[in-house]
């Protein structure tokens, strides 16, 4: 996972909290009152997706692929049904993908194939340790992170990171990255791959560039 910044809270997604609470005396809840059916609910979710996505630079804030509001979902890190006080918090909030589009609940990941599944100690990406908690093959593979406890390969189960899609998407995307050829980079030349990969750019960050980064951080 890459780690997330999360910025401060959309000024018209708690201005309507307000509103609400206002008005109703009691605070809101995301299904029964922000993701209504009609057109009021269908915007709010759509500008709340979108500022999502732009905080995470453009990738899914499990897996780091590329997605856009077509190919993605607001995702409660806490599980809505589960921690309804904080169902509307924008800590809590992400934009996750959608997974693959099979009938095979092995080829399930990220925020779908999570649903309500949830431990005490699971990291959010929002967290500052979380880039540490696991570590990324060559090959595309993922494995716990040396200093991570049991709830690195517990995530990786419940979330489908070591899905077959997401092994091969982070292989193609380490291989794509051209900067693992055979020749010898400098310690200098490595340190500036890991620091463009760490960094947004124009069109944010660089899908599953946490997986590149660690194999990089491995040739100094």
């Amino acid at each position: 996972m890459k780690k997330i910044a999360k910025q401060e809270s959309p000024e018209w997604f708690e201005a309507w909290k307000n509103d609400f609470e206002k008005e109703n005396n009691r605070k809101p809840h995301y299904k029964n009152e922000f993701s209504t059916d009609d057109e009021a609910g269908r915007i709010r979710r759509r500008k709340l997706r979108k500022a999502l996505i732009e905080e995470q630079g453009n990738i899914c804030c499990y897996c780091m692929c590329r997605i856009t509001e077509n190919n993605s979902h607001i995702e409660h890190f806490w599980p809505k049904e589960e921690f309804t006080d904080i169902d509307l918090d924008y800590e809590n909030l992400l934009a996750s993908c959608n997974g693959e589009e099979s009938l095979l609940a092995e080829d399930e990941h990220c925020g779908h194939r999570k649903n309500n599944w949830w431990r005490r100690d699971m990291i959010s990406p929002a967290q500052g340790d979380v880039e540490k908690l696991f570590r990324y093959l060559p090959d595309g593979r993922i494995r716990s992170g040396k200093r991570s406890s049991n709830i690195a390969g517990e995530m990786i189960h419940h979330f489908g990171l070591d899905s077959y899609h997401l092994v091969r998407n982070r292989s193609q995307a380490i291989e794509n990255s051209e900067v693992f050829e055979e020749e010898t980079y400098t310690k200098e030349e490595i340190e500036s791959f890991i620091d463009f990969y760490s960094h947004k750019t124009s069109d944010g960050y660089i899908p599953y560039c946490q997986a590149i980064v660690d194999c990089l951080e491995d040739m100094l």
